[in-house]
């Protein structure tokens, strides 16, 4: 099965979860829907550009990082399959995106330019609903994650990781997670051993 084929049954399959739509009318919306397919390294959005895109990832796993000055990332958070991605929220008061986007696998995806998404009223009723839901779930689990990962302490992150996003460990590089639970590679390795 080809990558748009397998992208619209899943789509399909998400969008009669998420909404009212009859089969009639997720088929021909999904006819709309452009999917592509980006290779695992390809950088989506680099910290500093103009972002102009919004995705919903229907299979893979991207990073969100920031760079400081001396080239130093820092894993922000990781979407996988299944998930919106709104750049709406990564821009600074200038415009400029404050994180980087990059997949760390092959990703089949819905790219949603901004022109699209920026004005919603004037979008397709069925696609105006169906972005509004993907954007509203993002945003909830952006909050929830975040909350509670600023209380807790190191070993509680990774066991949050472990109980809540066990895939992850599958398929992120430990390096990347250890950044991104603000630990240090080995402090990671020995958190795994005692831990799991």
């Amino acid at each position: 099965m080809n990558y748009i084929v397998f992208g619209k049954l899943i789509l399909a399959e998400t969008l009669k979860k998420m909404t009212d739509l009859n089969d009639d009318d997720i088929s021909e919306l999904i006819t709309q829907i452009p999917i592509q397919k980006y290779k695992k390294r390809t950088v989506l959005l680099k910290q500093g550009d103009k972002p102009d895109t919004s995705y919903y990832l229907i299979k893979g796993c991207v990073r969100q990082y920031v760079s400081n000055e001396n080239g130093k990332e820092t894993t922000v958070d990781f979407y996988i399959d299944e998930q919106a991605i709104n750049i709406v929220s990564y821009a600074d008061e200038d415009g400029d995106s404050m994180y980087s986007l990059a997949c760390l696998e092959d990703c089949i995806m819905v790219s949603c330019p901004e022109v699209m998404t920026r004005d919603l009223d004037n979008t397709q009723p069925e696609f105006r609903e169906m972005l509004k839901i993907f954007f509203q779930k993002q945003f909830i689990d952006l909050q929830k994650n975040y909350a509670s990962f600023e209380a807790q302490l190191p070993e509680e992150r990774f066991q949050a990781l472990v109980k809540k996003r066990p895939e992850l460990l599958k398929r992120v590089p430990q390096t990347i997670l250890s950044s991104y639970l603000d630990i240090t590679p080995e402090t990671f390795s020995r958190y795994k051993k005692t831990l799991m």
